[in-house]
């Protein structure tokens, strides 16, 4: 039996620190300018770390033969709201280095989660507003209260 899960832009507390949403809160919240290619009109589906782990958790006590399942949130969202929540959570407003759309990169992803919400009963619980306040709100707590400490203060290029 194999099921293999397709995860869609996962972020949250201890995320990967090479992903937008960690870059995107490191600089805003740090007042370093950050790079938006394109007009901020493309969207991803941005899937909050606790709706993943609930996905992964109910794709293993329901085995199947052969499946290939999305788990993402199901629905977009436009980088310039995704920046805006960011601001808004962080208390400061963006510096931005416009830059002309990445060759190749797709204007739009989102996962189709039906057959996570039919096979596995999963469906994502997590708003990106509500995310994004939590994913910042473990950002203060484990960087800017800390960052006296050598090596911490600056956690991104």
């Amino acid at each position: 039996n194999v099921t293999a899960l397709r995860f869609f832009t996962v972020y949250g507390p201890r995320g990967r620190p090479d992903m937008a949403p960690f870059i995107f809160v490191d600089r805003i919240s740090r007042g370093v300018a950050i790079d938006k290619y394109g007009d901020g009109s493309s969207s991803r589906d941005y899937t909050y770390i606790s709706d993943i782990v609930d996905g992964v958790i109910r794709a293993l006590d329901r085995p199947h033969r052969y499946e290939v399942i999305n788990l993402g949130k199901g629905s977009g969202t436009k980088l310039n709201d995704f920046i805006q929540i960011i601001e808004t959570h962080t208390g400061k407003k963006a510096k931005i280095n416009r830059k002309p759309d990445q060759p190749g990169d797709v204007p739009y992803t989102c996962a189709n989660v039906t057959k996570a919400h039919v096979l596995l009963g999963y469906e994502s619980k997590v708003p990106i507003e509500q995310g994004l306040r939590w994913t910042v709100e473990w950002y203060n707590e484990t960087f800017l209260k800390s960052s006296k400490r050598p090596g911490v203060s600056r956690v991104v290029k």
